[in-house]
């Protein structure tokens, strides 16, 4: 049947529901800020993703896409852009303000950390329904392509209904649930293409299952409140319930629906869910797909699919797409925060005195440049940062340049960093290399013949662009206006520079 909730509807919120993970409240809150715009007619053929990289580039408001050329007119919409800038993604994590990017990074290191500690007080919240129960098909019935999902970049190898997306799953050995963002390709009406790079949690979950000869459980979400995403696609530690620690930075538990099918959590609140399975050795061609590298390095090849046994949506649904691209793209920026913040959270926990600031620039890909700026303390303390940051959990996948500066340059001004390496730092003496760091599949420095041998490494290298820490009080000094000049030239001629 196509609605098997046809004669019997719950009510668009249970009783227990607190509106908190709604993503259309989101929108409304955006909406009052100025920071949502509507977009009516693009087309979902290469339109609507070359609008979305544009609005990405200049850090511009989330777009509502509706009423999509190439789509079916049938209520459901398309949202972008929705963590560009410094407002919307305080909205999505609940502080305002207007902050520069390393005001952003320590608000979000403070909140991890507040989190590490809280997260078990915000276990999930069981309800018997919620919002995106509102629709539910099984069987023949299920058709993903009622959706407006895009063919987002020219060469991509199909359109792409997983890319502002999470996905449960649960560890069979230790019953550890695990949220994380992986693409999803629509192969068919019942069909996603499920790539996962080797090393991740959803990964290394789905391998357990394989290795039983069982197959694995799965819930998708392909649209909620943009908090999912930004936790499903951080870096925490192996064993960490990400439901939690949206729950904790909400200060509310996530209401939560035990699916039917797989019995994996389903947020109540949520727009469009699917439960299905991934079998062992099943698998179909997927990709090309433009990656957030910047490249069509992952090519076209059999990947592992999932098989959809049931699909939930609301009424009106809303998909959150979130494409990557040559960056900056959609979602770079978020990472490049959260990332940063992740790092110098990390760099803390390892003992690391006197961090001032960290930015995982987002021309890198938000993983493979990393800039740490330090109070030095000792003699090696720059060398000690920088082979942290490109080391821990964090920072590890894919760092290519591990950079450290000092306090008094701002790690996300890439003029600031670049007048460093230049004047602070001699290749011959300051430069270091690490052989085999963590790499990913994506990476387009690694041919086809590292891929098929399993040689998924790099090398990266570690630069102390600090002035020398036995020149400290020697070093010729900067010639720039003080911070008190500087503050009481700009309010005397606020004319000049408001």
């Amino acid at each position: 049947m196509a609605d098997v909730m046809a004669d019997k509807k719950p009510a668009l919120r249970a009783a227990s529901l607190s509106g908190a993970f709604d993503l259309r409240a989101w929108m409304d809150k955006a909406r009052a800020m100025g920071q949502l715009e509507e977009v009516d007619g693009a087309d979902l053929k290469f339109e609507i993703g070359a609008i979305t990289d544009l609005n990405a580039k200049r850090g511009g408001p989330a777009l509502l896409f509706r009423n999509s050329a190439g789509g079916k007119d049938n209520g459901f919409g398309l949202l972008t852009g929705s963590m560009l800038n410094a407002a919307t993604l305080g909205l999505t994590m609940g502080f305002e303000g207007a902050l520069d990017n390393q005001q952003v990074v320590d608000k979000v290191a403070g909140y991890l950390k507040s989190v590490e500690g809280h997260a078990h007080d915000f276990p999930v919240e069981y309800v018997k329904t919620g919002p995106v129960m509102e629709n539910q098909r099984t069987g023949d019935d299920i058709d993903l392509g009622i959706f407006p999902t895009p063919v987002w970049h020219e060469l991509d190898g199909g359109p792409f209904i997983g890319t502002g997306c999470f996905q449960i799953h649960q560890d069979p050995e230790t019953g550890w649930t695990n949220v994380g963002t992986y693409r999803n390709q629509l192969l068919g009406k019942d069909v996603v293409g499920n790539y996962i790079s080797p090393g991740h949690h959803g990964h290394i979950i789905r391998m357990k299952y394989w290795a039983q000869g069982k197959p694995c459980p799965v819930v998708m979400c392909f649209g909620a409140h943009p908090l999912f995403l930004l936790m499903g696609s951080s870096d925490v530690p192996a064993g960490v319930d990400e439901l939690s620690w949206v729950g904790a930075v909400a200060g509310r538990r996530v209401p939560v629906i035990k699916g039917p099918v797989t019995g994996l959590p389903i947020p109540a609140e949520a727009e469009i869910v699917i439960e299905g399975f991934a079998y062992p050795d099943e698998t179909m061609v997927e990709g090309p797909f433009g990656e957030f590298t910047g490249y069509y390095a992952g090519g076209q090849k059999p990947e592992p699919m999932v098989r959809v046994k049931a699909l939930y949506y609301r009424d009106n649904a809303i998909l959150l797409g979130s494409p990557p691209c040559r960056p900056p793209n959609d979602f770079s920026y978020q990472f490049s925060v959260m990332r940063s913040a992740a790092i110098k959270e990390a760099m803390r926990r390892a003992g690391v005195p006197a961090v001032k600031s960290v930015w995982v620039s987002e021309a890198g890909g938000s993983r493979m440049w990393i800039v740490t700026s330090i109070s030095q303390k000792y003699a090696g303390h720059a060398t000690q940062a920088a082979a942290v940051a490109c080391s821990c959990q964090a920072g590890g996948l894919m760092a290519r340049y591990s950079i450290v500066v000092d306090d008094d340059i701002d790690p996300s001004n890439n003029d600031e960093v670049i007048w460093a390496l230049s004047t602070r730092s001699d290749p011959g003496k300051d430069f270091s290399i690490i052989n085999q760091g963590w790499d990913n599949p994506l990476d387009p420095l690694l041919t086809a013949d590292d891929k098929e041998h399993g040689r998924l490494w790099n090398n990266r290298v570690l630069i102390n662009a600090c002035r020398p820490f036995n020149r400290l009080n020697t070093f010729a000094p900067v010639a720039v206006a003080s911070p008190a000049l500087t503050q009481a030239v700009k309010k005397k001629w606020a004319r000049l520079f408001s």
